[in-house]
């Protein structure tokens, strides 16, 4: 019998990859929330199939979405009774959690710069004819 696991194969065989990815980042950071979009920056996971898992684990009850204006935030659902066991299980699965990166640049909005003073043209001296 068996007995060493690979640890590196675990977390895929009791998740599937992107399910991982996704639940690593929400569990490990409880309290943050995220749009799609960022999720899908950071775990890599296509937004087609991130819809699609993201709407499992808010039916499952793991996740909580919050619709803020045109967009759908997913965030940990710290009050769910499997919260404690499932992130202490992605905690040693998954290292540390990913790091957020500044993307303050992807959202802010770059003013015009102000229109350069026109020179006038220079008068030419004129020529004394001698």
């Amino acid at each position: 019998m068996r007995t060493d696991i690979n640890e590196a194969v675990l977390p895929n065989l009791l998740f599937g990859a992107y399910r991982h990815r996704v639940l690593s980042l929400l569990l490990l950071r409880p309290g943050d929330r995220f749009h799609v979009r960022m999720i899908s920056r950071l775990t890599g996971v296509p937004a087609g199939s991130l819809h699609r898992e993201l709407r499992q684990l808010a039916d499952a009850g793991l996740l909580v979405a919050e619709r803020s204006g045109n967009q759908v935030l997913y965030s940990a659902n710290e009050s769910s009774s499997i919260f404690d066991e499932l992130s202490a299980i992605l905690d040693k699965t998954a290292g540390a959690p990913p790091m957020l990166d500044d993307h303050s640049e992807e959202y802010s909005i770059e003013m015009p710069l102000p229109p350069k003073p026109k020179r006038k043209p220079r008068r030419r001296a004129r020529a004394s004819r001698r």
